[in-house]
Order: C-alpha cells, then structure tokens, then sequence
C-alpha cells in the first residue's frame, strides 16, 4: 500500500473560537489536540495587542475514531473581507506531506477559481496558501514535510 501523502479536516472559522473548542470537545465526545493550538499572539507582531492571547488562529479536534475538525477565530480569515457569510466558515483543509503534490492539487484547483492566499512558508513551519475553486469550495493547504 502506497505512503499516504495526504489528509482532509474540515475547518470552521467563527466567533469566540476558545468557548466552540469547549463546547464542540464537549458536545462530541472530542479532545483538543492543545499543543497544536495557535493563538494570534503567537504570531510575530501581535504578541502585544489586546485581545490575541484569546483569538484561535488554529486548533485541532481529535473524535476517539481518529476524525479531526479544526476550529479557529474568523480573523484574519482572506475568504471573510465582506463579513460572515453563511457558506463561507467552513473551509476544507489539505494536510501535504509532498509539496510537489500541494503545488500542482492547489494550482488545478485555482483554474478559473481564486488565490486569497498564495503558497508560500509561514511562521509556523509548513507551506500554506488559500484557494477558492471554480465552484466556490475554499480549500486550505498546508505542507508539513520537517
């Protein structure tokens, strides 16, 4: 059997995305994954603006069959810049370990769609970009290969 090189989570974007963590570990029998937690104020800026020590810019769920569901505060969400929508807070994430494989799923799926966020190395230690294909799916890539 062939190396699986890839991994899909679902992920919703809200408001107040500590208390959903909560709530969802609660309401679905979840755990977060809390050393996989990224809180703005870990990003390099922000550790001193109000507010980011409680804004979720990632977090994983891990249901006991082994699913994920990631949850994270709408800020600095590209796809949100007219407000919530209902439609556009869940977004499909690609989890790559080939960024060959990354680059060329994420590059048919911008055809005739659009780039929010190129591929490129964030702070975080893996390749990531958003698409929004040509049916209006947001995709979330990222690339983990250390």
């Amino acid at each position: 059997m062939a190396e699986q090189t890839l991994f899909t989570t679902p992920m919703i974007y809200c408001d107040n995305a500590l208390d959903a963590l909560a709530f969802y570990a609660d309401a679905l029998g979840a755990e977060e994954l809390a050393e996989r937690r990224m809180l703005a104020s870990h990003l390099p800026g922000l550790a001193d603006v109000p507010g980011m020590d409680r804004t979720v810019v990632y977090s994983a769920l891990r249901f006991p069959d082994g699913s994920g569901l990631n949850v994270a505060d709408r800020f600095g969400d590209p796809t949100a810049k007219n407000g919530p929508v209902t439609g556009n807070n869940l977004h499909i994430g690609l989890q790559h370990t080939e960024l060959t494989e990354q680059k060329a799923a994420f590059d048919k799926l911008a055809e005739g769609g659009t780039v929010y966020e190129a591929l490129e190395p964030k702070p975080w230690g893996a390749v990531y970009g958003i698409v929004q294909d040509r049916f209006g799916v947001i995709w979330e890539m990222n690339c983990c290969t250390g």
